[in-house]
């Protein structure tokens, strides 16, 4: 048993876990098949072994994480075991399992013991770690496509789950901070924001300089649209670390490798697209397909780009959250992003972050990570959630491929290619099958409602079993 504990392979952990999780989710599906046949208490002594299998770190009382895996690797198989074995008949619903509960209930009380009297670790901080949850949020990038994630934050509230860290990728950066801006969620609040959103306010069509940003046809100004929305009790808009639930952003660093044309190039790429007023002329949308190939050349270039996570990325911390979202959102030849203001330690940090990564320009996070899952499980296994590991890692993809948008479905196949990536790591994955167009930058307020509704249609079914994960399990006494 080690004391320390260091994330070396995100992959390797979730392996790891699968097939606890699988095991915990059949136990509650069975026993919602059948209310009543087998009483709580055995669902809640099923659900605590199972969690205690799962351990791969413990934090003690003094903040020293301990190293549980070898410790726990001997018990962990025969729990597995045991349980897929008894599991596997559903006819019998939980009785099987149930059968074999006290040999495992035994099992596990002396396994506790030994860690307890060999570690510093007491019972308080291993239950702590099995019998608790954090809800992780992960809501991906899309464009117009994502504004039903307010659906889903209301979804959430009405079942009292608060997320405790918010992982998200373009639009889904740009909503999760409306959510991180308060614990408990005002959706009046993301709705006086949207009735003040016009094209006009939200993006420029006339040239700026880049210095941080890829340069594109539209410019985007979220400061001047939503700046007053975001801003702390001293006035000025929040730092991604000044947020009520801690966030995560993801970017995409771009090193001089990875550009293929001039930065005049991508400045005007869409110039004969973008009308004024956010129209888009059809005679010009072919171009749209054009696009893909541009965002096709940075992912074939893997080793040119540079994930970029805003919030853990040291460095990044005090970004203003604002800019975080800002660059995560700048969609290659069509949204440009940047610093303009006069800012020195904004603009300092930027200067030191490329100077750190060897990056030129910062662009959309999707071209690394569309659906950052795995961002949010390393934060996770790494402790970042008040010293617990155990987690709900809840993921909204607003941006699946469908083969009837002919237009972005090239675009959406290259994204998917780092979301199937992202998939195992979440406990409940969920493509929403009916959005806004991703081109609907900045929809009416009955449009954001009506992707909201969808949106909570969507989830409905997964509730009850998400609910149910987050449901603290009694201490095996």
């Amino acid at each position: 048993m080690k004391r320390g504990f260091e994330v070396t392979s995100s992959r390797e952990l979730m392996e790891q876990r699968k097939p606890f999780e699988a095991l915990e989710r059949q136990v509650i599906e069975r026993a919602q098949k059948r209310p009543g046949e087998l009483d709580g208490p055995v669902v809640d002594a099923l659900r605590y072994v199972i969690n205690f299998a799962k351990l791969s770190a413990a934090r003690d009382v003094d903040g020293h994480d301990h190293d549980l895996r070898d410790a726990l690797s001997p018990f962990a198989w025969r729990v597995r075991e045991t349980l897929e074995t008894r599991l596997r008949d559903e006819s019998e619903g939980l009785w099987a399992a149930a059968r074999v509960l006290p040999e495992l209930v035994t099992a596990t009380r002396q396994r506790r013991e030994a860690l307890v009297s060999h570690l510093g670790l007491d019972r308080e901080a291993l239950d702590r770690e099995v019998c608790t949850r954090k809800l992780v949020l992960v809501l991906g990038g899309g464009g117009g496509a994502g504004y039903g994630y307010a659906g889903v934050f209301s979804k959430l509230a009405k079942y009292d789950l608060v997320p405790d860290l918010i992982c998200g990728t373009s639009i889904g950066a740009l909503l999760g901070i409306f959510r991180a801006r308060s614990k408990f969620y005002d959706a009046a609040q993301l709705q006086e924001a949207n009735k003040r959103l016009s094209f006009n306010t939200v993006f420029q069509l006339a040239p700026e300089p880049s210095r941080y940003g890829l340069p594109a046809t539209l410019r985007l100004h979220l400061r001047a649209a939503l700046g007053d929305f975001l801003r702390t009790d001293g006035g000025e808009v929040a730092r991604i670390n000044e947020l009520a639930i801690p966030m995560r952003i993801i970017g995409t660093g771009l090193t001089v490798d990875a550009m293929r044309h001039s930065l005049d190039f991508y400045e005007h790429f869409l110039d004969d697209v973008v009308r004024p007023g956010g129209t888009f002329r059809l005679r010009g949308l072919g171009k749209m397909a054009t696009l893909a190939q541009i965002l096709a050349e940075f992912a074939n270039n893997p080793q040119s780009l540079r994930e970029v996570i805003f919030g853990a990325d040291a460095g990044t911390e005090e970004m203003d959250a604002l800019d975080c979202a800002g660059f995560s959102a700048s969609v290659p030849g069509l949204l440009h992003y940047d610093v303009h203001r006069d800012d020195k330690r904004m603009k300092m940090l930027l200067d030191r972050l490329y100077a750190e990564r060897g990056i030129t320009r910062l662009t959309e996070g999707g071209v690394v990570n569309n659906v950052p899952a795995r961002v949010g499980f390393r934060e996770a296994m790494e402790g970042k959630l008040g010293g617990v590991r155990n987690h709900v890692l809840l993921a909204i993809d607003c941006f699946p491929p469908r083969a009837s948008s002919l237009l972005l479905y090239p675009i959406q196949q290259i994204a998917r290619a780092n979301v199937v990536r992202n998939i195992p790591y979440a406990t409940v994955y969920l493509p929403l099958q009916r959005t806004l167009s991703p081109m609907q930058l900045v929809p009416s307020m009955e449009d954001v409602g009506r992707a909201g509704r969808w949106a909570i249609e969507e989830l409905k079914p997964h509730m009850p079993h998400i609910n149910r994960l987050m449901t603290p399990i009694a201490p095996l006494v």
